[in-house]
This record gives structure tokens, C-alpha cells and sequence, in this order.
């Protein structure tokens, strides 16, 4: 699964899904983060990312937000979620956040999960 990448020592496998929409015409995509050595606890990160394109007639693409997720953004992702109790080597359930427009991770709980979530 995905690309490779060393944190803190430990090596993870981290992989972009596609573009799914969400509320207000925002869009978002779906980080998925595992333990390079097994797959245990996985880590989905809802990941806001805007397609400027589909917002060209707009007028105003001040509230977009677009991020480039590459191996710096997803190392800080990681810290963060081991902070927030994520343990990728022991087994348990997907743990779910949303990263916010202002780089914090939120847990994402059934109830502010947008439909057509995994």
C-alpha cells in the first residue's frame, strides 16, 4: 500500500484516495495512514482540498483551500494522531480525524462524518 515514510524512527505506509465532495460545495480527500510493518490500527484523515477549477466562475476563491499532501504534511499528521492516541502496532479500530483548514486533527465521530464516507 502507498509510499513509504520514516517518522520518529518508525516506518509507515501512507496512500491519497480520490476527491469526494462535501458540504457547501467543499472537497475533501481521504489519507490513509498504516504501520509499514503490518497493517493494525489504520488512520483516515479527511484532508480538505478544493478543486480551484470547479470554482473558476466564482469570483471569489479567497475560501478555497487547496494543500499539497506530500511526506511533509503526512509526518505532521502522524505526530499528531500519536499524540492523539493513535498506536499503529497494536491492533484496534480505524481511528478517524479530519485535518481543519488551520492544521488541527479532530476526531470524526458518526455524527459529523460526511455522507458517503468510509
Amino acid at each position: 500500500m502507498g509510499r513509504l515514510l520514516t517518522v520518529n524512527g518508525v516506518s509507515y505506509r501512507w496512500r491519497l484516495q480520490g476527491r469526494r465532495d462535501g458540504p457547501e460545495g467543499t472537497a475533501w480527500r481521504l489519507l490513509t495512514v498504516v504501520w509499514a510493518e503490518a497493517t493494525r490500527q489504520a488512520l483516515h484523515v479527511r484532508v480538505r482540498h478544493d478543486d480551484p477549477w470547479l470554482h473558476i466562475n466564482d469570483g471569489d476563491a479567497s475560501g478555497l483551500v487547496t494543500r499539497d499532501v506530500g511526506p511533509g504534511l503526512v509526518a505532521r499528521v502522524v505526530e499528531m494522531a500519536r499524540g492523539l492516541g493513535w498506536t499503529p502496532q497494536e491492533r484496534g479500530p480505524t481511528l478517524k480525524f479530519a485535518l481543519e483548514d488551520d492544521a488541527r486533527l479532530v476526531p470524526v465521530t458518526a455524527s459529523r462524518e460526511p455522507h458517503g464516507a468510509r
